[in-house]
C-alpha cells in the first residue's frame, strides 16, 4: 500500500526541502504494465522510484541494485492499482470535496493552509496533481479494506476468554520490529514452497552473518513495509501476530529470529527496541441529574432561561428535584427517572455540561447554564473512582484480536486479489515481456491440458 496521507505529505515536503524534484526529470511516457483494464506508466514508476530512494536515504538504508528496487516498486504499484480498481468496481469514491478535507488536514499538520501547501509543492516544481491522486488512492484503499476485510472480522466473547486465558498477565511492553516476508503463493506447489523456504533460510543466514537487515528487507521482502526496510514501527505486544510476539519475547535488542512459518509465508523478524507503555486501570465517574428546559414553538429562548431560573430557585428552597424534573424537564431520556443521568465517566457529555458537573461538589445544586441542547439545572449526587482493570483488559483483548484477524485476512485477501488480476509487463520497446494470468484462467488451462 502507498504511504498514509500524513507520511506522504511530510515526505514530499522533505523532498522539496532537499531540492529533489519528482516532476523535473522529463521522460517520454510509455506503458510499463497493463493491469486488468488499466495501465501503469513509466512516469508512475519513476516518481515512486525517486520517493523510495529518498525514503531509504532518510532512514540510512542501503538501497538494493537498481533492477531489484525497480522490481519492488513495480510490484508495489501493481498491488496498489489492483486495489484501487477493486474499490472503483465496488462503487467506492473519493470526490474532490472529501479529498480536499484530507489534504487540508495534512496541510494543518504541517502548519499550512491548503493553498500554502499546494504552493509549496508547485514552487519547487513538484507535481501537486500527481500527489493529490496518490493520496486519493490511499483513501480509496483504506475504505476498501474497511469494507471488504476489517468490517467482516468478528470477535466473540469466547475469542476474548481464550485470549485472556492464554495471556493472563497484562503485558505493557511495546516492541519495535523489522520484518522480512517471503510469501507462499496461493495454491503453491510443493516445489514453490521448497523454493520459498530456501530463500527464507538463505536470508536468515545472511542476517546472522551480519548483513544489514533493512537493506535485505528492501531488496527481498514481499511485505508491505519492504521499502521502509521492513520497519513495523512501535506496536504493543497484543497488537502483534502471536507468533511474532512469542519470538520477540525471546530476543534481545538487535537480535533476529530464525525463520517463522505461517500459512501466508516465511518470516524473519528483528527486535529493534522495546519500551514499557502504560494504561489507566481506574476511571473517575460522576452520578448526576439535571432538568433541561428548551426553547420551542411555544417558548422563546428568553422564556426558557427565565423558567430554568425559576425552577432553580424552587429547588434551592427545598422542592423535590425528581418531582420537578418529571414534570418540567424536556430531556425525554431522563425525565422518567427524575432527571437521573446515572454513573458516567468523563467525555460522555458535551464539554460545557462536563465542566459544569466538574465544578460541583456531591449534593451541590448548580446554577442554570446553557448548551446547544438548551438550559440545564445540574446537581451532582455522588462521585467514585471505579476499577476498570477487567473491562480494560477485555477491551484491549478485543482490539488485539480484531487487529490480528484483520491483518491476517488482509494479507490473504491481497494475495488473492493479486492472483486474480491480469498483469502484462512491457519492455522499453513496448513488447510484452511477461504475462501474469488470473488464477482462474490458469486453473482452466490446467484442466483442459
Amino acid at each position: 500500500m502507498s504511504f498514509s496521507p500524513r507520511t506522504l505529505a511530510l515526505f514530499v515536503l522533505a523532498l522539496c526541502a532537499s531540492g529533489v524534484n519528482p516532476a523535473r526529470a522529463e521522460v517520454l511516457d510509455r506503458i510499463v504494465a497493463v493491469i486488468n483494464d488499466g495501465v501503469l506508466l513509466q512516469s508512475d514508476v519513476d516518481r515512486e522510484l525517486m520517493m523510495a530512494n529518498e525514503q531509504m536515504k532518510a532512514r540510512d538504508i542501503t538501497p538494493p541494485d537498481a533492477s531489484v528496487l525497480r522490481s519492488q516498486v513495480l510490484d508495489k504499484l501493481v498491488l496498489t492499482r489492483v486495489q484501487t480498481q477493486r474499490a472503483q468496481q465496488a462503487g467506492i469514491r473519493v470526490d474532490d470535496r472529501e479529498l480536499n478535507e484530507v489534504l487540508t488536514g495534512i496541510a494543518r499538520q504541517n502548519k499550512m493552509t491548503l493553498a500554502q501547501f499546494a504552493e509549496a509543492l508547485r514552487s519547487d516544481g513538484s507535481d501537486y496533481l500527481a500527489i493529490r491522486e496518490q493520496i486519493r488512492d490511499e483513501v480509496l484503499i483504506t475504505r476498501l479494506r474497511q469494507r471488504e476485510v476489517d468490517n467482516r472480522v468478528v470477535v466473540t466473547d469466547q475469542d476474548i476468554d481464550l485470549f485472556l486465558a492464554n495471556q493472563p498477565e497484562a503485558d505493557e511492553t511495546e516492541y519495535r520490529l523489522s520484518h522480512i516476508l517471503v510469501t507462499i503463493p496461493d495454491g503453491a506447489s510443493p516445489e514453490q514452497r521448497t523454493e520459498a523456504r530456501a530463500k527464507a533460510d538463505s536470508l536468515a543466514a545472511r542476517v546472522k552473518k551480519g548483513e544489514d537487515f533493512a537493506a535485505l528487507a528492501a531488496a527481498n521482502s514481499d511485505g508491505q513495509q519492504a521499502l521502509q526496510g521492513g520497519d513495523l514501527d512501535w506496536r504493543k505486544g497484543d497488537a502483534l501476530p502471536l507468533l511474532f510476539l512469542q519470538s520477540a519475547r525471546k530476543l534481545k535488542n538487535g537480535e533476529s529470529s530464525p525463520v517463522l512459518e505461517t500459512a501466508g509465508g516465511y518470516h524473519i523478524i528483528k527486535l529493534v527496541d522495546t519500551r514499557i507503555g502504560s494504561e489507566a486501570k481506574t476511571v473517575n465517574e460522576t452520578h448526576a441529574r439535571h432538568i433541561l428546559i428548551q426553547a420551542n414553538a411555544l417558548r422563546t429562548e428568553d422564556q426558557a432561561r427565565l423558567q430554568a431560573r425559576d425552577l432553580h430557585d424552587r429547588l434551592a428552597k427545598g422542592e423535590d428535584f425528581a418531582k420537578l424534573a418529571s414534570e418540567f424537564s424536556d430531556d425525554t431520556g431522563s425525565k422518567g427517572g427524575g432527571g437521573d443521568l446515572g454513573w458516567q465517566p468523563p467525555g460522555v457529555f458535551v464539554k460545557e455540561f462536563q465542566a459544569a458537573l466538574d465544578a460541583l461538589k456531591p449534593n451541590e445544586l448548580g446554577e442554570p447554564f446553557r448548551t446547544q441542547y438548551g438550559w440545564h439545572i445540574p446537581q451532582v449526587l455522588e462521585r467514585r473512582t471505579r476499577d476498570i482493570t477487567v473491562e480494560s483488559q477485555r477491551a484491549r483483548a478485543r482490539g488485539a484480536i480484531q487487529n490480528r484477524k484483520a491483518a491476517d485476512e488482509y494479507e490473504t485477501w491481497l494475495r488473492r486479489l493479486r492472483a486474480e488480476a491480469y498483469v502484462e509487463f512491457r519492455g522499453p520497446d513496448g513488447k510484452v515481456e511477461k504475462i501474469d494470468e488470473p488464477i482462474e484462467k490458469k486453473a482452466e488451462e490446467k484442466e483442459t491440458s
